[in-house]
């Protein structure tokens, strides 16, 4: 390889460490190299080298949502662009249960570091993390103690019900969910509290049943919706904590026989893969984005990527589709 790139071995081994102070074009002509040759550094050599695996772990609550597996996905994008593997401690059971998060759990998996993605841990779990002495980021909810990759909440939120405020809406509910122990308040908790200030500032005093919890899931969210929309002084716009809520609010709309957006606005939150088929307004995140940081700000912890990685709020955008429109004269 030394040989082909035209320089000296040294430099090989420097280049295919990302190590710092090796030129860009020459980090590129071994790579060429590399690739031309068929050569892959052992992880488990580099490993013996440093003491250090060239592994991180993630800790995931479950897998089957469509948040947790994109923050996975671009967390592996992102190591395995550096040479690095994925190491993955998924707290999930069957039949729905969820294990508790242990160090014994985390030492298990031999990482240098760790991306965790801190829905719904509790406070015996948050601080079996911050005990852990490897670098750690959180995607995806933050709490005390441990950097984080997140949204900002409360903007986010801020942009759907200010899109139905602006569109002349006053009545406003919100389908959420009742705050469970853990880091979901700093998400589910911050969503709701820019619900009740926005329309606090429009002058608008909320009543308590404008506030359905659905725990969620899209049946719960349905049920929760079927009360809220059968009062016959129903609102005339919902915002849902989630997009999956919000396809509850639809199939809930659907049932009583409301026309979205005619009779019912819905926003959501997240812009869930499948949100533009069903043509809701909702706020754009891209949890793959924030688990590529997360590897990125882990790798330069570890000194395996050049420059400094960036821990400012990831970015949102409001997205307006048909499920949204002006109240009804």
């Amino acid at each position: 390889m030394a040989r082909l790139a035209g320089v000296s071995e040294a430099t090989v081994s420097r280049a295919l460490r990302d190590l710092r102070h090796v030129a860009p074009e020459t980090v590129e002509a071994v790579r060429e190299a590399a690739d031309r040759l068929g050569f892959v550094p052992s992880r488990n050599a580099a490993a013996l080298a440093t003491g250090r695996p060239k592994v991180v772990g993630v800790v995931t609550p479950l897998l089957t949502g469509w948040f947790y597996a994109a923050v996975l996905e671009g967390v592996d994008a992102a190591l395995r662009r550096a040479g690095w593997a994925t190491s993955l401690v998924n707290l999930a059971e069957p039949g729905g249960a969820r294990r508790r998060l242990t160090a014994a759990e985390l030492r298990a998996g031999q990482a240098s570091a760790h991306v965790v993605i801190g829905f719904g841990l509790d406070a015996d779990e948050q601080q079996v993390l911050r005990d852990v002495r490897a670098p750690l980021v959180s995607v995806g909810g933050r709490f005390a103690g441990v950097r984080g990759i997140s949204i900002p909440e409360a903007d986010a939120a801020r942009l759907a019900v200010g899109h139905l405020l602006a569109l002349g809406h006053r009545r406003i509910a919100h389908v959420g969910a009742v705050l469970d122990p853990g880091v979901l308040e700093s998400v589910l908790g911050a969503r709701r509290e820019a619900w009740t200030t926005m329309l606090a500032e429009a002058g608008v005093a909320a009543p308590s049943w404008w506030f359905a919890s659905g725990g969620l899931s899209i049946d719960g969210s349905r049920a929760a919706a079927l009360q809220l929309l059968a009062r016959p002084d129903r609102p005339t716009a919902v915002f849902a904590a989630t997009d999956e809520t919000a396809f509850g609010v639809l199939l809930a709309a659907q049932r009583l026989g409301l026309r979205v957006p005619e009779d019912l606005s819905v926003a959501g939150l997240d812009d869930h893969p499948y949100s533009a088929g069903y043509g809701l307004t909702t706020v754009r995140q891209s949890p793959a984005e924030q688990g590529a940081r997360a590897a990125d700000l882990l790798l330069a912890d570890l000194g395996a990527r050049r420059g400094a990685v960036s821990t400012a709020p990831a970015p949102v955008e409001l997205v307006v589709r048909s499920s949204t429109a002006p109240p009804a004269a």
